[in-house]
C-alpha cells in the first residue's frame, strides 16, 4: 500500500473528524490533532516503516503533504541502504 494511503488510515485512527485530507491539510488546525495525538501518529508511522523522524523534522510535519514527502524520502533511503 502506498505511503499516502497508509498514513491516511493511521490518521483516521487518531481523529473522529471526517474531512478530506489533501496535501495542504494541517493536522492540528484541520483535523484537530493535539500534540499527544500528533506524536502518537508519528510514532505509529515510525513503527510502520521502521524509520526515525527526528525532533527537528517533526515541527515541519504538521502539513500532510510535508509529512508524506518526508516519510517517502526516509523509506526510499532505507530501501537503498538495504540493497
Amino acid at each position: 500500500m502506498p505511503v499516502k494511503e497508509t498514513i491516511i488510515q493511521l490518521i483516521d485512527q487518531k481523529t473522529v473528524i471526517s474531512v478530506p485530507i489533501t496535501e495542504t491539510t494541517d493536522l492540528y488546525k484541520d483535523l484537530y490533532l493535539d500534540s499527544l495525538s500528533f506524536v502518537c501518529l508519528l510514532m505509529d508511522i515510525e513503527e510502520q516503516y521502521h524509520i526515525t523522524i527526528d525532533l527537528p523534522e517533526m515541527a515541519g510535519c504538521r502539513i500532510f503533504g510535508t509529512l508524506i514527502k518526508l516519510v517517502e524520502e526516509k523509506v526510499k533511503k532505507k530501501e537503498e541502504e538495504n540493497d
